[in-house]
């Protein structure tokens, strides 16, 4: 435990000179007359169109925690609903919901099916971005995966009765983990700022657009840029990452801001990256893409595979930008676990690796059902 714990250490080291390098190349695109139209854009509409939902959502499900229901009492009461429970847990948008049914798995209150269905059903923080960009696809995918997470837990609870691994990790994670010492000052600003965020983020959901200029500079636009910029700047300084936020932050209002801004962070990359392949290929590779035909699906299933949000925030990306199917993207849903997959990997190894392997099937068969059918 204690070498784990040394390890989850230098990690946190490695990752926040990651976030600084990271930041430093967001920053330099500004310095360029091409690349500045590009972060400009693609910050903006990342903040309005995704951080203002994400931010009201966490806000939500925060309320909703404050109700002090007791989710482990709910499951030893209604055992015969422990998969469809833990489904719905993780189909809720982000990865608090998959690692919380991993935490009942190691308590024995719930079974391997069980986290079977959450990570199956979880698409982890890509559904943010796919919810406020394509709510209608979101009302069908979600529900697909979260479907799909019940009947296939089901399928393998009677052959996996002994793959329960109790260990306590939290305990001693909690004492060794950095501190977040951003003062509570900046969270509260940034909370006061999400509420004018989420009246652009309505708005443009209903495709009204406002602009206010001042000496030529449209106020909105800078707006929603420097607070995409704060985001991204909150992201930076903050030793946690967004797994111990969801899985052991205390506070609620810096949850809500701190997975906000991680969210903000990738989305951001996914926008800006598309931009500047698409610019310096001039759209060939994007097109070329129709070229694959089927292995689409199954090239959106395997990046499934890769840990953690951001590869996934890409695939979604994509997908609401119209360059692969919706069966590439029901495949990614079902086969991704996002953050969710790296504390399963440090609480129970075995049941994290076997389910990522186990969900590959229902990926596959539900991707290419859908692909041949549907289109």
């Amino acid at each position: 435990m204690t070498e784990l714990v040394m390890q989850l250490g230098r990690k946190f080291q490695y990752l926040r000179f990651s976030k600084i390098m990271l930041f430093s190349c967001i920053l330099t695109l500004f310095f360029f007359e091409q690349t500045r139209e590009i972060l400009l854009f693609s910050a903006s509409d990342a903040y309005v169109a995704v951080s203002s939902f994400v931010g009201v959502t966490l806000i939500i499900f925060v309320f909703l925690e404050k109700r002090n229901f007791n989710l482990q009492r709910f499951i030893e009461k209604n055992k015969n609903y422990e998969i469809p429970t833990s489904a719905f847990l993780g189909v809720i948008p982000g990865c608090g919901g998959a690692i919380m049914v991993m935490s009942l798995y190691t308590r024995g209150v719930v079974s391997f099916g069980s986290v079977l269905a959450a990570l199956i059903a979880t698409m982890g923080d890509a559904a943010f971005l796919l919810i406020a960009s394509k709510p209608q696809a979101a009302l069908v995918i979600l529900p697909v995966t979260f479907l799909t997470g019940i009947v296939f837990g089901y399928l393998v609870k009677p052959f996996t009765k002994n793959f329960i691994n109790k260990i306590s990790l939290k305990k001693d994670l909690n004492k060794n983990l950095p501190k977040n010492k951003i003062p509570k000052n900046f969270y509260s600003f940034w909370l006061i700022c999400l509420i004018p965020g989420i009246i652009l983020g309505v708005l443009n959901a209903f495709q009204i657009e406002i602009s206010f200029y001042i000496f030529g500079i449209d106020l909105i636009h800078s707006f929603s840029f420097i607070l995409a910029m704060y985001c991204i700047l909150l992201w930076v300084f903050n030793p946690l990452t967004d797994i111990q936020m969801a899985s052991i932050h205390e506070n609620s209002l810096r949850r809500v801001a701190d997975t906000t801004c991680f969210v903000t962070v990738w989305v951001i990359i996914a926008f800006v990256t598309y931009e500047l392949i698409d610019l310096s290929t001039k759209g060939l590779i994007f097109d070329s893409l129709k070229y694959f035909g089927p292995f689409i699906p199954l090239m959106a299933i395997i990046i499934g595979f890769i840990p953690g949000c951001g590869p996934q925030i890409m695939i979604t990306s994509m997908y609401v930008s119209g360059q692969i199917p919706m069966s590439a993207q029901i495949g990614n849903s079902i086969s991704n676990d996002g953050d969710a997959l790296f504390p399963a990997i440090a609480i129970s190894a075995k049941a994290a690796i076997i389910a990522t392997l186990y969900s590959a099937i229902p990926a596959i068969f539900i991707a290419y059902l859908w692909y041949y059918l549907i289109g």
